[in-house]
C-alpha cells in the first residue's frame, strides 16, 4: 500500500463529517487527485445516499421501528468508514463497499 500523506489523511476525515465536509472533500481531492481520498468519497457518497433513502421511507410513515434498525446500521457503516479514514487504511464497509467502489467510480 502506498504512503498517505497527512493532507490526504484529514481531507479523507473532512469526508466523514455531515455532507459539507464531503463537498469539501470532493473540492480539495480535485486538487491533490488521491486515489485513497476518492476511495473514502464514495464511501461517503453511498452512505449519504442511503441516509437519504432512510429518510425518504421514514417520511413516508415507513415503520419507524424498521427505519430505526436501518438508521443504526447505517450508523455502524459510517463508524467502520469513519474509522479506516481516521487510521489511514481503505477500511472496507461491509456488503455495500464494494458496490460503492463500483457505483460511483467516475468520482
Amino acid at each position: 500500500m502506498a504512503t498517505i500523506t497527512s493532507d490526504e489523511k484529514t481531507t479523507s476525515i473532512i469526508t466523514y463529517l455531515t455532507i459539507v465536509g464531503l463537498i469539501i472533500g470532493i473540492v480539495k481531492n480535485n486538487t491533490i487527485q488521491s486515489e485513497y481520498v476518492s476511495y473514502h468519497i464514495r464511501n461517503m457518497v453511498g452512505l449519504s445516499l442511503i441516509g437519504i433513502l432512510i429518510s425518504v421511507l421514514h417520511r413516508f410513515h415507513f415503520p419507524s421501528m424498521i427505519t430505526n434498525i436501518l438508521w443504526l446500521g447505517a450508523f455502524v457503516l459510517w463508524v467502520i468508514g469513519f474509522a479506516g479514514a481516521l487510521k489511514g487504511e481503505k477500511l472496507e464497509i461491509p456488503t455495500l463497499g464494494k458496490f460503492f467502489q463500483d457505483w460511483f467510480k467516475s468520482i
